[in-house]
């Protein structure tokens, strides 16, 4: 949530600052501060209000609310970041102090200092006694969290960062916090953005010597593809990933990437993600397991994208509404698809492994029934079609087969001999279930 809403803050604010013709100065800092001044009035019919207004020559200040939550993820919504009313409402009562900068070099026809002045209420609200609650606060007062972004004088692009941070906050847990080289740019079309790249050296959480989380070399690039907030493609990397927990948990990953992509056609969304690492270490109190080379790929289509729209908008404990809409989105027949979830090889133990290779495929016919699963999941069998085909190395099915819990799933369906490797074939259709071929009762 935390990088969409990055998204959103950049856009909600250099939206005001786009503007068409290269100007003088003077005349160009008058029409900067009209637009700003406009879109400032029009985002207070979105839920927000603007708070201690102060304009000065070449600078000014106010104070950004968050009041309206509702209104707010429509707003956002539109403005191509897909936040839904209840991840919005987490953001009631925060607070975003702004401080503007025309003319402020070469480069910038207005530029902006974004920091938090208050924290949404939720998060106060966790904060257990006033001594969280100060912490807290002395973050805010040292605009620990205080982004920069400029936007060009052609109106057609931007750039900008974040301090760095490096913050050890005392409690009940000494809580360490560091975050070195977060720098993005992008571009804009139309009075709007249209991609976005953001870059991280190094970012760092780590909890009283035990608990520690840690990222190296984060790049991502968001690009616009289309007219609705649902066209887009998305690239994400990240050099070296560890989370780590005390001597019970160890994980290390390296060189990870990954895609994903959505279009709209007819009303219709279709989207695939997929996402592989180079290697990747597990450790547990006894064991360690190297995976290497992970890869996943996913794609779906067919959803009802208007049905998706108002699923963002209601409340998540209506059921009722809830399944109507689900219904409505899968009313015009939906796929889903894995045409890859596989590992070359594994190590576990000093022994070195041929990995596995999983393919899957559902299909909901436009008679699915969400009502009829949920009083009687068999009834609704009839409109599946599902195929799982499962291949793994005969080394990794002797590990398996050690394991209790798999012993007598493989006492009932044994595997087939293909190339070497054993083989499952896993089928739903015309509501029967098959295990290579043979009937599941």
């Amino acid at each position: 949530m935390g990088k969409k809403l990055g998204l959103g803050f950049i856009g909600l604010i250099i939206v005001g600052a786009i503007y068409y013709f290269m100007a003088g100065s003077q005349q160009l800092t008058v029409q900067m501060k009209k637009q700003v001044n406009t879109e400032l009035t029009s985002i207070q019919k979105e839920g927000f209000s603007v708070e201690n207004r102060d304009i000065q020559k070449e600078k000014e200040h106010f104070v950004l609310s968050f009041d309206d939550t509702n209104k707010i993820a429509k707003f956002l919504t539109r403005q191509g970041l897909q936040l839904n009313v209840n991840d919005a409402s987490f953001l009631k009562g925060f607070k975003l102090g702004i401080d503007v900068n025309y003319l402020a070099d070469a480069y910038s026809a207005v530029a902006f200092d974004i920091y938090p002045l208050a924290l949404p209420s939720l998060i106060l609200s966790i904060a257990e006694d006033d001594k969280e609650k100060a912490i807290l606060q002395k973050l805010l007062d040292k605009k620990t969290f205080l982004a920069h972004i400029a936007v060009n004088k052609l109106g057609t692009g931007f750039k900008g960062n974040m301090k760095d941070i490096n913050e050890v906050l005392h409690g009940k847990q000494n809580v360490t916090l560091k975050m070195q080289g977060l720098t993005f740019s992008g571009d804009i079309k139309a009075q709007r953005i249209s991609s976005i790249k953001e870059e991280v050296s190094t970012l760092s959480l780590l909890v009283d010597d035990d608990v520690a989380f840690t990222f190296s070399g984060v790049k991502s690039d968001y690009l616009i593809t289309g007219k609705t907030p649902y066209d887009y493609r998305m690239n994400y990397s990240i050099d070296k990933m560890q989370a780590h927990a005390s001597s019970k948990f160890n994980l290390l990953a390296n060189d990870i990437v990954m895609h994903s992509d959505s279009t709209v056609k007819n009303g219709l969304a279709s989207g695939s993600m997929q996402a592989k690492t180079k290697s990747m270490q597990v450790t547990t109190k006894a064991k360690t397991y190297l995976f290497d080379t992970f890869a996943f790929k996913t794609h779906a289509k067919g959803l009802d994208i208007s049905a998706f729209e108002k699923l963002q908008e209601i409340n998540v404990n209506n059921e009722q509404e809830v399944n109507a809409l689900l219904q409505q989105m899968m009313s015009k027949g939906v796929s889903f698809e894995i045409p890859t979830f596989s590992v070359q090889n594994i190590e576990a133990e000093g022994q070195k492994l041929n990995g596995f290779d999983i393919t899957a495929h559902v299909n909901l016919d436009k008679s699915f029934d969400i009502t009829a699963l949920q009083v009687n999941p068999m009834s609704a069998l009839s409109s599946v079609d599902a195929n799982l085909h499962l291949s793994l190395s005969k080394e990794l099915f002797g590990l398996v087969a050690q394991v209790p819990q798999a012993m007598m799933a493989l006492m009932l369906f044994q595997p087939k001999d293909e190339n070497g490797k054993k083989v499952y074939n896993l089928e739903l259709k015309d509501s029967k279930f098959t295990v290579n071929g043979m009937p599941v009762n």
